[in-house]
């Protein structure tokens, strides 16, 4: 939401570090008091790293067994701003990469909902989300079975053993991400040697229909990869799963 009215400045009813000085200019504090504390906390700077920017550092008077506290306190505060920068750089990049696999997934699931028939599904799936999902191949199984659509292998549906969907996948999971694999040639085919990383997405596709696939296949070891979130695959593997059962039942 846009507004004309700027936010309220959250600091701008706390004491700025002059007007603390200003009001405890009259109370004395003895440096043994400070020294006392420092003592006590030795990791005060830590949770105010900030102070190290305003605190005068000692003269740089060499002796034996004396620190030079400047040389200490520069390169502490330089460690901790590179820290923060890397952080930055770091959360700048995930935004980024989020908000590109974002785009990519809304497009493919437009190009799902914009399908003509359950042939131009199947086209959509197999021929155009490589591309849109910059993946080097996509492949949509389905397990043997008396409801097995007609037509399915010639527009491109693998179709598999009874229980293949199970050994590849642990139960009850819908979703499973493989990293440094070799791609398997009964699920991607002749793609299958492009393949070293894999998603795969289960498909429930109703009572009558036997239970489905979708695998999609990455060139790098760690393009797809345990570790990652997989709240966007499984918004993907719903729709997909949701229009698969549309067009099913207007076939019937």
């Amino acid at each position: 939401m846009s507004s004309s009215t700027p936010p309220a400045d959250k600091n701008a009813d706390k004491p700025t570090v002059k007007q603390k000085t200003n009001e405890t200019s009259g109370q004395s504090i003895s440096s043994e008091t400070v020294a006392a504390y420092l003592e006590q906390n030795p990791d005060f700077l830590n949770s105010r790293p900030e102070l190290l920017t305003i605190l005068t550092p000692p003269e740089q008077n060499h002796g034996g067994g004396v620190l030079d506290m400047q040389k200490f306190m520069l390169e502490r505060l330089q460690g901790e701003l590179k820290k923060f920068r890397s952080r930055e750089q770091s959360l700048l990049a995930a935004a980024e990469s989020n908000a590109d696999i974002q785009d990519r997934v809304f497009s493919a699931t437009k190009a799902l909902l914009d399908a003509k028939s359950f042939e131009d599904l199947a086209k959509v799936v197999l021929k155009r989300l490589p591309k849109l999902f910059d993946i080097s191949a996509a492949a949509l199984c389905i397990e043997a079975g008396d409801h097995v659509p007609a037509g399915a292998t010639d527009i491109g549906i693998i179709v598999v053993e009874r229980g293949a969907l199970d050994s590849l996948m642990e139960s009850g999971r819908s979703v499973a991400l493989r990293s440094d694999i070799e791609g398997d040639k009964k699920i991607f085919g002749s793609r299958a040697g492009n393949v070293r990383s894999a998603a795969l997405l289960r498909l429930d596709l109703g009572s009558k229909v036997p239970n489905g696939l979708l695998a999609l296949g990455a060139k790098s070891p760690t393009g797809f990869d345990p570790r990652q979130g997989t709240e966007l695959l499984s918004f993907f593997s719903y729709v997909l799963q949701r229009t698969i059962q549309r067009w099913l039942i207007q076939d019937t």
